[in-house]
């Protein structure tokens, strides 16, 4: 299967964009400040009013402290705008992705810290349920970008997967959003690939039969993007449990229906199916030596305990709770951060992880591109 038309090869789910930061990256060496990330995920709060059973974050939802206060995301704003981790690399944090230990909108103070970000010219983009949307549709409108995971096409299949009767609610959120920023022109509105809405779906078995409604759904409500890529099994669940997930029926459906769907694209409206993160039968693929991504991003999120600091610091999206991608003191404030990025604690996580213990990884093309292209200088990449 095609990921994407061969017209839309220059798309924002195409990983070919990390090469962009080559030369922040090759600032990574031991002994030396490392450059902050170009991209920051923010987790405000560790709670959920859905129960999909591939959640990343599930692990995290009934062991840690419910959220961070507005004070701690307003601090968190002004210490990304002004973090200059090497000073080799003036320039400091251009985007946040706004996500999940839990449903991100159920934050009471999310349009505060959303507003910070962006009068602070940091770039915002949310993953979200969809299911509070219509609570925050002026502060989302400031967003480059919203990715809404209704995960189905349908209501009886979104029941099924999500446990509650939301389908409704989130969609009419999905087409009030996509109105509101036509009538009122907004960063979320700007005519280009990477902005606007997009509606997400986690391929996992019992919903490729829904692939090519919820594409059509999509373009109906007036989505930019429909989104797709396999889901995996959560980091705390690997051990044991390595099997596929994906049975060749599931793959010939995926191809068909996505084949299917690109008729639907036109030049307000393109269909992504991501797969280059996983193998040909749609597993994990992490093909990579070490993990040097844990100095190419960060997750912030609430503290570990309440009293513990103001919000906590890990290293992975993708093994979120798992304490051994975190740094171990809770933070008070930005400083903190500052003087532990890149230092002998920070190159102890890089030394202690275990990649036979990683689930699907997100950053797979980070670590690619920096042992083949920065290390191995395959690519010759000075030559044009």
């Amino acid at each position: 299967m095609e990921e994407w038309s061969g017209s839309r090869r220059w798309n924002p789910f195409n990983s070919y964009k990390l090469l962009a930061h080559v030369y922040r990256w090759r600032l990574i060496e031991r002994g030396k400040p490392a450059p902050q990330p170009v991209l920051v995920t923010v987790d405000p709060i560790n709670a959920c009013n859905l129960a999909c059973p591939w959640c990343n974050a599930g692990y995290i939802l009934d062991r840690r402290n419910r959220a961070m206060n507005r004070s701690a995301l307003l601090e968190l704003a002004e210490g990304l705008s002004r973090w200059r981790g090497s000073p080799e690399w003036p320039r400091g944090v251009e985007s946040v992705c706004i996500a999940g230990g839990g449903e991100p909108l159920l934050h009471p103070y999310i349009g505060d810290f959303i507003e910070a970000c962006t009068s602070r010219n940091i770039e915002v983009g949310v993953v979200t349920n969809g299911t509070r949307i219509h609570e925050h549709v002026e502060a989302l409108s400031l967003c480059t970008w919203v990715g809404v995971s209704v995960d189905a096409g349908s209501e009886d299949l979104y029941l099924q997967l999500k446990g509650k009767d939301r389908f409704g609610r989130v969609t009419e959120n999905i087409r009030l959003l996509n109105e509101a920023v036509k009538q009122n022109g907004c960063r979320l509105g700007t005519e280009r690939p990477g902005y606007g809405v997009t509606y997400k779906y986690l391929l996992w078995n019992g919903n490729a039969r829904d692939i090519l409604p919820a594409v059509r759904k999509a373009k109906e409500l007036g989505c930019r993007n429909f989104h797709l890529r396999p889901g995996g099994i959560p980091w705390d669940r690997l051990p044991g449990n390595r099997g596929r997930l994906f049975g060749p029926e599931v793959r010939d459906e995926l191809a068909r229906q996505i084949s299917e769907a690109r008729s639907l694209e036109d030049e307000t409206f393109g269909v992504y199916g991501v797969t280059h993160k996983f193998d040909s039968l749609l597993n994990r693929a992490n093909r990579f030596h070490r993990c040097h991504a844990v100095f190419m991003t960060a997750v912030f999120m609430p503290p570990v305990e309440a009293g513990r600091g103001d919000f906590n610091v890990g290293l992975c999206c993708d093994r979120r709770g798992d304490g051994r991608l975190e740094f171990s003191e809770g933070f008070t404030d930005f400083a903190q951060v500052e003087r532990i990025w890149g230092s002998e604690a920070h190159w102890a996580i890089f030394d202690s992880l275990n990649l036979k213990e990683c689930p699907r990884c997100t950053y797979q093309p980070h670590n690619q591109i920096f042992e083949h292209v920065i290390q191995g200088d395959s690519m010759t990449y000075r030559f044009i």
